[in-house]
C-alpha cells in the first residue's frame, strides 16, 4: 500500500499547479482512493512527511506532494511542512551553480540575448577585455547593463571583489573641454589656476576597476580625441603632464542614446570594437513585456509586504501602452499605480490594483486598447514568492513546453509499472506532444517572421532533407515547421528539472523499440543543436521520436507519395496540414514556392523529391496555377517512378486525392477521375528504365487466392533483391487491361498463376508446376542475372518450403487442409475409376486448387451465375458430377452445372478463367 500511495503522488507531483490546487493531493481523496479509513490515510501521510518522503502544507484542506519529485520539477526544498503555498514557493532558492548575472535579466534568451553575447565578448577578452560602446533610446538600460558587467566580472574572477565601479557623465562637462579632462584624467599640481595639488582622475580611480563614461556624445571632437591615447596605449596623460604617461588598468565602457556616424569622429569609432545595441521596450515581445510589469509589480510588493491582487484589464493596459521613455518609464507608470492604491486602501492585507489607479497619461490611453481580455481572475503577486515561479506561471510558452516534457514521462511512467498498454500511451503520448507544437505554432503567430525562426526552419529542412536519403524514411513538411518552433522557443528556455533517472530509462526504451526511427532522430537533433548552437537536451531527441511515430514516419515502399506545390509563404504548407489532419494520415508533402520562383528551379525541386522517393508506386503533384503545370517540360531527366501532375489544386481537391491514396487506388485513376469532375488539366509521366522488378501472381479462383500466392512467392524472395509481388486479377489481366498498365510501371519478369494469360513477351510459370518441382529451373533462369548463387540457393529452399501442396492448399482457402486433401483425393481416384483414365500429375495439382477454392465457394453460396466456355459433352459432366458426390456429401453442398464446366476444362487442359472476383 505504501509503495502504491507513493507511486500514485509521484505522477501527481509532475502536474502540481499553485494556482489550481486539485483535491488528489489532499488526505480524504486518498482515502477513497485507495480504501482507506480517512484517519488511516492521515497517519501514514504525516508518517511519510516525518521521514522525509512527502512535503506537508498546513492549509485547508491540507496538501501532501511528493517531496523528490518536487524537486525535480520545480526546485530543491529545505522543511517537509509549510505554512502555505506562498511559503513553499517563496523556499525556491537559487541554482547550485555559479550564478549567471546576466541570466537574471528579463529576455536574457529572447531580445538581449545577443547584446548579452557582445559584453561577455569584452568581458572575457585577455589582457583587460575590449572597450565597447553602448547605443540605445533613453531608458533601454544602458547604466544598469554596465553595473550587471561590473557585477559580473568580480563573479567570473575577472575582476577583484573591491574593484571600483566609476561612473562619469560627459554631459556635465560637453562644454568646457578643459574641465572635462581634469575630472577625467586628473591634473597635476600647478597645471592651472587653483590646482595647488596633484589629483587623479577617473580613470585613475578605475584602475583595476570598470569605468563607465555615460553621455559620450556629448563630447566633441576634442574631448574624444583625448581618449585616443588610453585607447591606443592604454595610459593616460593628467593635464599638465607631458613627460611620462600613467599606465591605468581599467574596462572601459562607453553609452549613447545617439546615432553613431553623425556624432561620433570615425577614428574614435574605428578603436571600438564592438558596438552593443539594446532594443527599445516597443520592439520587445509582448511576452518580455509583461515579465518586466510582473517583476516591477513584484518588487512593490516586497517593499510594501503586502500582497497585490492585479485587474485583468491592467494587465492589459500597461501591456499595450507605448513608453517612450522604455523601461524606466514602465517602472515609475507601475511605481506610481502602486502608490496611488496604497494611499486609498492602506492597512490590509491585500491591495488591489486596477486602472482608476494607473498615471492620467496612461488612463487617457485606454480607449485605444479594444483587445479581449484573456483572463477574468485577479492576477496575485506575493512578496514571498519566487520571483523565478511567478515568471514562469505567466510564460505560456515555456509552460506549455515543460508540461508536455512532464506529461510524456508520466504517462511512460503509468506504462513501466503496469497500469497502461503501451500502444495506448505511445498515442497518448503522442497527441500531448501534437498539442504541444500546436501551441507553439498557433499561439505565436508574431515571431512567424522572426530571424531565428526563419534561419531555423532553413537549416531543419536542409537537415531533414539529407537525413531521408540516408535512413530512408519519409516525412511530411509540418515536420520541419513543427521541430523549427520547438527548437526555437525551447532554446529561450532555461534547462528543466526533469527527472533525470526517468529520461534515461525512456531514452533505451525507446532505442529498442523504435531503433531506425531514434537512430534518425537523435541525428537530426546532434546536426541541428550543433547548427543552431542549441544546448543539448535529451528528452528533444525522444519527443521527436515519439511524435514523428505518431505521425506514421516509417520506411513504407512502394506507397503513392502526394506533393503539394503552390506560391506564396504557406499556401502549400496550409493546404497539406489541413488535408493530413482531416485524413488523420500523413500523405502530404508540401512546397512552398515564391512567386518570382523559375518553372526550371520547381522542376529541379521537383525531380529531387522523385529521386528520394525511388520506392514509392506512384507520386501525385498538385500545383496552383499553369506555370506549375508546366514544369515537366524543364525535367532534365528521366522519372523513375509514375508521375501525375493536377493544377488549380485546392483544399478540397487534397481530400479528394488523399482518401483515393488511402483507397489503394492508382495515379492514373485518381488524375483521370479528378479531371473528370473538375475544371482542372492532367498529365501523366511513366518511367522509361530502371523499373521497378515485379512478379505477377494471377488465379482463374479468383483475387483472393492470388493475393495469398502472392504472399507465398514473396516469403521465398530475399527482401535485398529488391523484387516486389504484385496480385492482379486474371480476368482483367488476359484482356489487357490491367497488363497495360503493368507494362508502363514494371519491368515484369514473370506471372506466376493456374492458368497462363499470355502477356505478350512475359514468361509464365504455372502453380502447378511450382507445386511439382518443374518451375524452379524456369525461376532460376529469371533471377540468374540479378541475383548471387547464395541467393538463388536461398530461393530455391525457400520455395521448396512455401510451395509444397499443402502449403498452397493453406494459403487460397481457410478449411480444413487435411479434411480437403483427403476429399480431393477421393475425387480423383473416383473419377478415374468412373473414366477409366489416368490423371496427369500436373491436372491434379491444377486439381487439388482448384477444388480447394471450390468447396469454399459452394458453402459461402459464391459460384459463378454462368459459364462462358464451350459446350461440354454430358457424359462427362456426368461422371464429374458422379465423382464429386463424395464431396456434396461431407460438405453438405450440391455442385451446380457452370463448376463442374470448369472442372471438365481443368481435366481436359482447357481451363478457361471464372468471369467473377471471387476473394478468399
Amino acid at each position: 500500500m505504501r509503495d502504491e500511495l507513493l507511486t500514485f503522488l509521484a505522477n501527481q507531483t509532475d502536474f502540481f499547479d499553485p494556482e489550481k490546487l486539485s483535491e488528489v493531493f489532499t488526505a480524504s481523496y486518498l482515502a477513497q482512493r485507495f480504501s482507506l479509513k480517512r484517519n488511516t490515510a492521515s497517519h501514514y501521510l504525516n508518517q511519510l512527511v516525518a521521514q522525509g518522503v512527502l512535503v506537508k502544507i498546513n492549509t485547508r484542506p491540507v496538501y501532501f506532494l511528493h517531496k523528490k519529485t518536487f524537486s525535480q520539477q520545480f526546485f530543491p526544498l529545505s522543511a517537509n511542512e509549510y505554512e502555505s503555498v506562498a511559503q513553499l514557493l517563496g523556499d525556491g532558492g537559487p541554482e547550485p551553480e555559479r550564478p549567471d548575472h546576466f541570466s537574471l535579466l528579463i529576455g536574457h534568451d529572447e531580445s538581449l540575448k545577443k547584446p548579452i553575447e557582445q559584453l561577455k565578448t569584452a568581458l572575457f577578452y585577455p589582457d583587460g577585455g575590449l572597450p565597447l560602446l553602448i547605443t540605445g533610446d533613453s531608458g533601454t538600460g544602458k547604466s544598469y547593463m554596465a553595473n550587471l558587467m561590473h557585477a559580473f566580472a568580480i563573479s567570473e574572477g575577472l575582476l577583484a571583489d573591491d574593484a571600483p565601479f566609476i561612473s562619469f557623465n560627459c554631459a556635465q562637462y560637453a562644454s568646457n573641454p578643459e574641465l572635462l579632462a581634469a575630472n577625467l584624467f586628473g591634473y597635476a599640481k600647478g597645471a592651472f589656476t587653483g590646482a595647488q595639488t596633484d589629483r587623479q582622475g577617473a580613470f585613475e580611480a578605475a584602475n583595476g576597476g570598470m569605468l563607465f563614461l555615460d553621455e559620450v556624445h556629448r563630447l566633441n571632437a576634442e574631448g574624444q580625441e583625448k581618449l585616443f591615447t588610453w585607447l591606443d596605449r592604454k595610459e593616460i596623460y593628467r593635464v599638465g603632464e607631458t613627460a611620462q604617461g600613467r599606465p591605468v588598468a581599467t574596462r572601459l565602457v562607453f553609452a549613447t542614446t545617439e546615432e553613431l556616424h553623425s556624432t561620433f569622429l570615425t577614428t574614435f569609432l574605428r578603436r571600438i570594437p564592438i558596438l552593443v545595441t539594446l532594443p527599445d521596450l516597443q520592439s520587445r515581445s509582448r511576452q518580455e513585456k509583461e515579465a518586466l510589469i510582473l517583476l516591477f509589480f513584484w518588487l512593490e510588493a516586497k517593499k510594501l509586504a503586502v500582497r497585490l491582487a492585479l485587474t485583468p484589464r491592467l494587465m492589459q493596459v500597461l501591456n499595450h501602452f507605448v513608453y517612450r521613455g522604455n523601461v524606466g518609464e514602465l517602472k515609475n507608470a507601475v511605481k506610481y499605480t502602486v502608490a496611488a492604491s496604497w494611499a486609498k486602501q492602506r492597512g490590509g492585507e491585500e491591495l488591489v490594483v486596477g486602472i482608476q489607479h494607473l498615471p492620467e497619461k496612461i488612463a487617457a490611453a485606454i480607449p485605444a486598447s479594444g483587445e479581449p481580455l484573456a483572463v477574468e481572475e485577479n492576477l496575485i503577486v506575493e512578496p514571498q514568492t519566487s520571483l523565478a515561479w511567478l515568471l514562469r506561471s505567466r510564460d505560456p510558452t515555456r509552460g506549455v513546453i515543460y508540461d508536455a516534457q512532464c506529461q510524456v514521462l508520466a504517462l511512460y511512467e503509468q506504462w513501466m509499472s503496469g497500469h497502461a498498454d503501451w500502444e495506448e500511451v505511445r498515442k497518448r503520448m503522442g497527441e500531448a506532444i501534437e498539442g504541444l507544437f500546436d501551441r507553439l505554432i498557433f499561439d505565436n503567430r508574431d515571431t512567424t517572421d522572426s530571424p531565428m525562426l526563419l534561419l531555423t526552419t532553413q537549416q531543419v529542412r536542409e537537415e531533414f532533407y539529407r537525413l531521408e536519403k540516408q535512413f530512408n524514411i519519409q516525412f511530411n513538411g509540418n515536420c520541419i515547421y513543427a521541430l523549427s518552433h520547438y527548437l526555437v522557443h525551447r532554446s529561450r528556455s532555461t534547462p528543466s528539472r526533469l527527472s533525470q533517472e526517468r529520461i534515461r530509462s525512456l531514452d533505451d526504451f525507446l532505442a529498442q523499440k523504435y531503433p531506425l526511427l531514434y537512430r534518425f532522430c537523435q541525428a537530426i537533433i546532434t546536426a541541428l543543436t550543433q547548427k543552431l548552437d542549441i544546448e543539448p537536451q535529451r528528452i528533444d531527441a525522444l519527443l521527436l521520436v515519439l511524435w514523428l511515430h505518431q505521425s506514421g514516419a516509417i520506411s513504407q515502399p512502394h506507397v503513392t507519395r502526394a506533393v503539394i506545390l503552390a506560391h506564396g509563404y504557406a499556401t502549400a504548407s496550409s493546404i497539406a496540414n489541413v488535408a493530413n489532419r482531416l485524413l488523420k494520415n500523413h500523405l502530404f508533402e508540401s512546397f512552398d514556392m515564391p512567386l518570382d520562383v523559375t518553372p526550371e528551379a520547381i522542376a529541379r525541386q521537383v525531380m529531387d523529391y522523385i529521386e528520394s522517393n525511388t520506392l514509392a508506386s506512384g507520386v501525385m503533384i498538385l500545383v496552383d496555377m499553369g506555370s506549375l503545370n508546366a514544369i515537366h517540360h524543364h525535367f532534365q531527366r528521366r522519372v523513375s517512378t509514375p508521375v501525375a501532375i493536377v493544377n488549380n489544386v485546392s483544399t478540397s481537391m487534397a481530400l479528394y486525392v488523399g482518401e483515393r491514396i488511402l483507397r489503394g487506388d492508382l495515379i492514373e485513376d485518381i488524375a483521370h477521375e479528378v479531371s473528370d469532375d473538375l475544371p482542372v488539366e492532367h498529365q501523366i509521366f511513366w518511367p522509361q528504365a530502371n523499373r521497378p522488378r515485379v512478379i505477377l501472381t494471377t488465379c482463374v479462383t479468383g483475387l483472393g487466392a492470388a493475393t495469398n500466392l502472392c504472399t507465398l512467392l514473396k516469403a521465398s524472395i530475399p527482401e535485398t533483391l529488391g523484387i516486389d509481388v504484385i496480385a492482379c486479377d486474371y480476368d482483367t489481366l488476359s484482356n489487357g487491361q490491367e497488363g497495360a498498365l503493368a507494362f508502363n510501371r514494371y519491368e515484369m519478369l514473370a506471372v506466376v498463376g493456374t492458368f497462363d494469360p499470355h502477356l505478350p513477351a512475359v514468361p509464365w510459370i504455372s502453380l502447378d508446376s511450382l507445386i511439382a518441382g518443374d518451375g524452379h529451373a524456369q525461376l532460376m533462369r529469371i533471377f540468374g542475372d540479378i541475383a548471387t548463387p547464395e541467393q538463388i540457393d536461398e530461393i530455391n529452399n525457400l520455395l521448396l518450403k512455401n510451395f509444397s501442396l499443402r502449403r498452397v492448399i493453406e494459403s487460397v482457402t481457410i478449411l480444413d487442409t487435411s479434411k480437403v486433401l483427403n476429399q480431393v483425393e477421393q475425387f480423383v481416384l473416383r473419377y478415374e475409376h468412373l473414366a477409366g483414365c489416368q490423371i496427369p500429375n500436373d491436372r491434379k495439382v491444377a486439381l487439388y486448387v482448384h477444388i480447394s477454392c471450390l468447396i469454399e465457394r459452394l458453402i459461402r453460396n459464391a459460384s459463378p451465375a454462368s459459364y462462358a466456355g464451350r459446350q461440354c459433352p454430358e457424359s462427362e459432366l456426368a461422371d464429374i458430377k458422379q465423382a464429386f458426390s463424395v464431396i456434396e456429401s461431407s460438405y453438405s453442398v450440391k455442385i451446380p452445372a457452370v463448376e463442374l464446366c470448369y472442372i471438365h476444362n481443368i481435366l481436359t487442359l482447357e481451363t478457361e478463367f471464372i468471369p467473377q472476383d471471387q476473394e478468399f
